[in-house]
């Protein structure tokens, strides 16, 4: 498992040219398909602490995830047909499933996130991590709007005078049926550089959440997000890696 501190691009370009799963001719060097998954438990209105399910199995290494606890690195997974579920840790109790059986493909990238909706009801989704149009100089980014208390929320970079985002709702990127073509779970580019984040509740200069200093390298993904409650919101920044 290499570290992404180094360009994250070129680590799954090459992963995508086709490195694993083949076998070194005239040897026994062999790699097995993998995918990759990371799980984000952003539910404060869930139980302390959840277990993940995959096809009715405690998945390895996802025990008594804290709420507000998130992987910092993709981890493999054999690729597979799978159930998800979320239950409260240490127990029986289903807290979300997402439906279906859902396909984590060979050299694929997936975000698990447990969360709650504006009623604060629990909720999962799986989104595909598309990193096919990344760039290798500029920064890659993404913003996601995960605090169920939060309202209409405009999100800037330094002290532009016009939000990157502006009316993100609690987790509208989870809101489409084919979340593919949900914008929301796209990345996009800015210049490499040190940025002050900042969220701020739409349309106001009532400020939510601020993180001085980030610094966002070219050729590397970030998922930037809002979480916690009401009075205690925070901006995370997680660098793709695994």
């Amino acid at each position: 498992m290499r570290n992404s501190k180094k360009q994250f691009f070129w680590v799954a370009a090459f992963l995508a040219a086709g490195w694993a799963g083949c076998t070194k001719s005239g040897s026994s060097y062999t790699t097995s398909p993998v995918t990759y998954v990371t799980v984000m438990n952003e539910a404060p209105y869930g139980p302390a602490a959840t277990d993940v399910y995959l096809n009715n199995q405690l998945a390895s290494g996802t025990a008594g995830i804290a709420s507000g606890a998130y992987s910092t690195k993709y981890g493999p997974l054999q690729p597979g047909l799978y159930t998800i579920a979320f239950k409260k840790h240490g127990g029986d109790s289903l807290l979300s499933q997402i439906a279906g059986q859902q396909l984590l493909d060979t050299l694929g990238f997936y975000t698990m996130i447990l969360y709650n909706d504006a009623n604060k009801a629990v909720h999962s989704t799986l989104i595909h991590d598309d990193f096919s149009n990344i760039s290798t100089a500029s920064a890659n980014y993404r913003f996601f709007n995960l605090s169920p208390d939060a309202p209409n929320v405009d999100f800037y970079l330094n002290s532009a005078s016009t939000p990157t985002f502006s009316g993100r709702t609690s987790a509208d990127n989870t809101s489409s049926e084919n979340l593919a073509i949900n914008d929301f779970n796209k990345f996009q580019s800015t210049a490499a550089s040190s940025y002050n984040l900042q969220v701020k509740v739409s349309g106001t200069d009532s400020v939510l959440a601020t993180l001085n200093g980030q610094s966002l390298a070219g050729g590397n993904v970030y998922t930037i997000f809002l979480t916690g409650v009401a009075n205690n919101m925070k901006i995370n920044v997680l660098q793709a890696s695994y």
